[in-house]
């Protein structure tokens, strides 16, 4: 209920900003009357007139570096290179000041502002008033620009080494997309429209998007969709400049990282926040949104993994450049599809006019790198010869095919409604397509995840398959153990022994090299670091299989006093009560459990047409989280309620965690040469 009111809500919004009239410049036009009103509230409609003139001259001055910056690339002039980059500091800087000013209307409670109006009133709590920046269309892509001209400026200031040429058309590249993104806030989507008539009052931020969630979950996931903008753009300029080493790979790799990690935080947030806000008793439901979240990731996940490989051995070269260009497409596709609300889902904005302007923009993107890929891929000059089958190299190779695999279905369930629809019957697939198509792949990426580690770069011999009886071992063990415990479902008994025999190579190694080299685990921090996010990841797949396949739950109205249990957690019924709010009436049960009180609610907010709203009551054990929803109340005093227990689901958020730490613990303060080149500086033959 609460999902489909977000997007009853937004199509609401939308369609009041296109009845609210007049834009900034409009305003300059109204009647002697309105400019009468205009007089008297200068000190507030000003913000309005400063960030629309802020967007305007970040647009110009980006257009200016996009353009500048490929002319002096092409030139090689150093003095216009760096005029062309103090261009796009400035208009990094007209962002700066655009978010700034938007913020500052939305504390002030500046309601000659459509999207002030829209988002937020006068009794919504400080913090959720300031999260207001991005719960909106305009806001949310404005804010997009923001971390775009941020990390751009960061990555262009460290990119001197590169030489001149990659880091002038890294400028004009990414000049080029904040020059777009800044165009569309200016003259398609501005935050900064103006009222003809400022309201005493605005109507709120949307009920479902009051939790803390939306302090953490949309900044983090918009961030991450901008980072992929970096290694894109430094890609991108060195194919224009010819440059197929691994220069760039060494420069991107840690905005590449980043973007990854925030990603991954992004997707981790979003899933506790519907675990905890829809009362569906889950985490992740393939929503279209959901889908477009996860595919640059699995991307990237790719390059990752196969950037060691052009590090390391040379190859792969074209492979890498595809797979940064291929992530950074899956951003934009999936820009067009949550603001363009041609596929539907709960999280997507109503549709509006921003929805072709991305799909140009995408289709200018795959355009020109899909030509630049095609023109230079003879000229890269890949090492010849395949790789050895079975080797580290080898199992790379195959685990990006199989990444890829997943990418590929992930991304026709999501485009099928539309594809379908073209041609006369929309189809939409559920969660049975994804689990059936993805799951072998996954299952696959899981076992190489246990034996990958453990192969040599170049052939495998006998010392691999000494190693292999520690993984091999605990996957058996733990297979058995379910087995006997009456476990019976097959991806169960597939998934959980694979994660063990993935965390015992990462327990092998790191006892292997505490026994024989304690130091090697700081000097080589990077490989450890990976496989403590190795350890992350298998700690998330047991939560996500245990919660998965083993979650019960069971539906029951209950009379005061009567209980309930499910899966041997008994939970009792004390009673029911009403609450008037300010903004809304909430109905709370008492359910008993142990020596706590959970609370499950439902709220109504009868300004918004009677929208309710579930709060949901969680408790957490060391095996399983009890997950109580309040389905309704009736006049007898009973209540109805869905009650789940979803075993070992911290384990999911425990395990996001690990991952994080494994990526910052790995990379934070580490300085090394670019393998590529550093290798040929090494003598062939090493003293003893």
């Amino acid at each position: 209920m609460g999902a489909e009111a977000s997007v009853d809500f937004c199509a609401r919004s939308v369609g009041h900003l296109r009845d609210a009239l007049p834009r900034v410049l409009g305003v300059s036009l109204a009647p002697a009357a309105d400019a009468a009103n205009m007089r008297r509230t200068s000190g507030v409609v000003i913000l309005g007139y400063l960030g629309a003139g802020a967007l305007l001259a970040g647009v110009v001055m980006g257009g200016f570096s996009a353009l500048l910056s490929f002319w002096a690339g092409w030139r090689e002039s150093d003095v216009f290179i760096q005029v062309g980059r103090r261009a796009f500091y400035a208009a990094a800087v007209m962002t700066v000041l655009a978010a700034v000013l938007l913020e500052v209307a939305l504390l002030s409670h500046d309601f000659s502002l459509a999207y002030v109006v829209e988002h937020t009133d006068l009794s919504t709590p400080t913090a959720l008033v300031a999260a207001g920046f991005y719960g909106g269309q305009e806001g949310s892509l404005l804010y997009w620009t923001l971390i775009l001209g941020v990390l751009g400026a960061a990555s262009l200031f460290a990119s001197s080494r590169l030489g001149a040429r990659i880091s002038a058309y890294a400028t004009g590249i990414l000049a080029a997309i904040l020059s777009f993104f800044l165009f569309v806030l200016a003259v398609v989507a501005s935050p900064f429209d103006l009222l003809s008539v400022t309201p005493p009052d605005g109507l709120g931020l949307n009920p479902v998007l009051r939790d803390g969630g939306m302090l953490i979950h949309p900044p983090v996931v918009l961030a991450g969709f901008a980072s992929f903008a970096i290694p894109f753009s430094f890609a991108c300029a060195a194919l224009l400049a010819g440059r197929a080493d691994a220069v760039w790979i060494a420069h991107t790799r840690r905005f590449a990282l980043l973007a990854w990690s925030l990603q991954t935080a992004g997707l981790l947030l979003g899933m506790w926040w519907a675990y905890h806000v829809l009362g569906w008793g889950g985490y992740w439901g393939w929503d279209p949104v959901e889908n477009v979240a996860l595919m640059p990731w699995l991307a990237t996940t790719a390059y990752l993994h196969s950037s060691q490989v052009q590090e390391r051995r040379g190859r792969l070269r074209s492979w890498n450049f595809g797979l940064v260009i291929l992530a950074f497409l899956l951003v934009v596709f999936g820009t067009f599809i949550v603001r363009s609300g041609v596929v539907p889902s709960v999280h997507t904005f109503a549709i509006s006019a921003i929805g072709p302007w991305f799909f140009a923009f995408l289709f200018v993107c795959v355009v020109f790198s899909g030509t630049l890929l095609a023109f230079r891929a003879a000229s890269l000059g890949e090492a010849s010869g395949p790789a050895p089958a079975v080797s580290r190299e080898g199992a790379f190779v195959l685990q990006n095919l199989l990444l890829i695999g997943v990418v590929a279905v992930v991304l026709w369930g999501t485009v099928l409604p539309l594809v379908s629809g073209m041609f006369g019957t929309e189809r939409v697939v559920g969660a049975p397509y994804y689990e059936r198509a993805a799951a072998p792949l996954f299952a696959t990426i899981l076992a190489l995840m246990a034996v990958g580690p453990l192969l040599p770069w170049r052939h495998a011999g006998r010392p691999v398959l000494r190693a292999l009886r520690w993984p091999a071992t605990a996957a058996l063990v733990v297979m058995t153990g379910l087995f006997v415990a009456g476990v019976r479902s097959a991806p169960a008994l597939v998934a959980v022994p694979l994660a063990v025999a993935a965390g015992a190579t990462v327990a092998s190694e790191y006892t292997r090299a505490a026994l024989k080299r304690p130091m090697s685990i700081l000097r080589r921090r990077r490989r450890y670091g990976a496989y403590l996010a190795h350890l992350g990841l298998v700690v998330v797949v047991v939560g996500i299989a245990a919660s998965h396949f083993g979650q019960q739950e069971k539906d029951v109205t209950l009379q005061p006093g009567a209980q309930v249990t499910v899966a041997g957690y008994t939970l009792t019924y004390t009673g029911a009560q009403k609450r008037q709010l300010t903004d809304h009436t909430e109905f709370v049960a008492g359910m008993r459990f142990g020596d706590q009180t959970l609370e499950p609610s439902r709220a109504t907010y009868a300004g918004l047409g009677g929208q309710a709203l579930t709060h949901v009551a969680i408790t957490t054990t060391p095996l399983a989280d009890v997950y109580v929803v309040l389905a309704g109340t009736n006049d007898d005093g009973s209540a109805s309620f869905r009650v789940f227990v979803n075993p070992l689901v911290s384990w999911v958020w425990a395990g996001g965690a690990v991952i994080i730490l494994g990526v910052v613990l790995g990379n934070v303060g580490e300085r090394s040469p670019i393998p590529e080149l550093a290798r040929r500086r090494i003598p062939i033959t090493l003293p003893a």
